[in-house]
């Protein structure tokens, strides 16, 4: 039985994003993909054909079910009475009753139990631990780089915008001289004309 709580530690089954969800919540939205997982514990009566089985809460097979899926996905566990047919992978541990089958391509989990009599056809990885993603650091890591790179240009416009201020006052200033020496010959050349005309 799950203990009794306010709220509850749950894996995306999708990309393996962890989270904390209400207790009586039966499905939410990922963080990590922003996809819609289902968090309620699934129980399986009848036969079920379904492409694929998937659920953050625990599975029970009981003994008159069946699943017959593509994939089946667990993040508490699986309970098998019955018949499970698909590749298998659960963050949590796996029961196999005494008149219990599993046939598929893989079964992947945290350990595993198999009572006498129980028929299994695959190949078992025990123990499994789903990997951390890690698509959250890379993108940090990117975003730093075009930061410092961002940085870097504003760095090099500002340099230049100073090299042009510079190079406009000094056009400034030697222009400025120019009319200065003009402006000196000027007078100079009136000032000898008018000696000249005082002479005569």
């Amino acid at each position: 039985m799950r203990k009794a709580g306010t709220t509850r530690d749950i894996r995306c089954y999708l990309c393996g994003h962890r989270l904390t969800v209400s207790a009586r919540a039966m499905s939410t939205t990922c963080p990590g993909c922003h996809k819609a997982i289902k968090i309620e514990d699934v129980i399986v009566k009848t036969y079920i054909p379904v492409v694929d089985l998937q659920t953050c809460g625990r599975i029970k097979i009981t003994k008159r079910g069946r699943v017959a899926a593509r994939r089946i996905q667990s993040g508490d566990g699986i309970d098998c009475d019955g018949i499970m047919e698909g590749a298998v992978e659960t963050d949590g541990d796996v029961h196999f009753g005494p008149k219990s089958s599993w046939k598929g391509t893989s079964l992947l989990s945290r350990s595993i139990e198999i009572a006498a009599g129980a028929k299994l056809i695959g190949i078992v990885t025990v123990p499994w631990h789903r990997p951390e993603p890690v698509e959250k650091k890379k993108k940090t890591a990117r975003t730093t780089t075009r930061t410092t790179t961002t940085t870097t240009t504003t760095r090099k416009t500002a340099a230049k915008k100073k090299t042009t201020i510079k190079k406009i006052a000094a056009k400034k200033t030697a222009t400025k001289r120019k009319v200065a020496k003009k402006t000196t010959t000027t007078t100079t050349t009136t000032k000898k004309k008018k000696k000249k005309k005082t002479r005569k």
